[in-house]
């Protein structure tokens, strides 16, 4: 039996253990991820891939300015508790730091979305746009043979045999000769597609979720760090009730 160590044994290879993977080799950690199934990304990376992120950076340049009053009603409103408000403030001032971070230090990289309503719009505090955040889109030919270890959208989130299609690309796709911008458009994600079935089992072009996926895998492999498909685990060991290491 072989024997390896290191410092952090991430469990499960979806958005959450990944993410946590990246920034732990990013502060210098040895990291192994042990994903079960035969391809990453979990649910992450076959759904929108949205994050609801108040007070970003992001959305601040983008002239989407939310001052966290409101979204601090909001949750007040939606979660209508008053247990757990350490944690909601910490939520609210942590997550555009997260999203600053990873910014600075690897290719993950979230663009806001001017028009996505919070979903229960009459509560107090309620937003338009700006709070929702997603990765933007990524070149899947940039991972190589890792490509094939993504998990890929939904069906009903591609066109044509395995284009991925975002909110941006809908208005185009239904109505391409609206404008010349709009047939541009198309003819260019019909361009890429085309090139892209030549040697690809589906289009490389990711966005949403899959982009999200794709931008912490290709982070981490620059950071060194190739996560296991196909291992499960086990069992845990323990050692004065702290988990020191597992049976892959």
């Amino acid at each position: 039996m072989d024997t390896d160590e290191v410092d952090l044994l991430v469990i499960g290879g979806g958005v959450a253990g990944l993410t946590a993977a990246l920034v732990a080799a990013i502060e210098g950690l040895s990291v192994l991820v042990c994903e079960k199934t035969g391809q990453l990304g979990g649910t992450a990376a076959s759904s929108a891939g949205t994050v609801w992120v108040p007070g970003s950076s992001q959305s601040q340049r983008a002239g989407l300015a939310d001052p966290l009053e409101g979204a601090r009603r909001y949750l007040a409103a939606e979660i209508d508790t008053d247990s757990g408000a350490d944690l909601r403030e910490a939520f609210l001032a942590t997550g555009p730091r997260v999203l600053d971070y990873l910014e600075r230090h690897s290719d993950v990289v979230f663009a806001p979305a001017a028009r996505h309503p919070d979903y229960h719009d009459r509560h107090a505090g309620a937003a338009i746009g700006g709070r929702a955040l997603v990765a933007r889109p990524f070149d899947g030919r940039l991972l190589g043979a890792d490509f094939a270890r993504l998990r890929p959208p939904l069906r009903h989130m591609m066109v044509l045999g395995g284009l991925s299609v975002s909110k941006d690309d809908v208005a185009p796709l239904l109505r391409p000769f609206a404008s010349w911008r709009a047939l541009r458009h198309v003819l260019a994600l019909l361009a890429r597609h085309a090139r892209d079935r030549l040697s690809h089992p589906r289009g490389t072009r990711l966005v949403m979720g899959n982009a999200l996926i794709a931008r912490l895998l290709h982070s981490l492999r620059q950071r060194g760090v190739d996560p296991l498909t196909g291992v499960d685990v086990r069992a845990l060991h323990q050692e004065g009730g702290a988990v020191t290491g597992a049976t892959l």
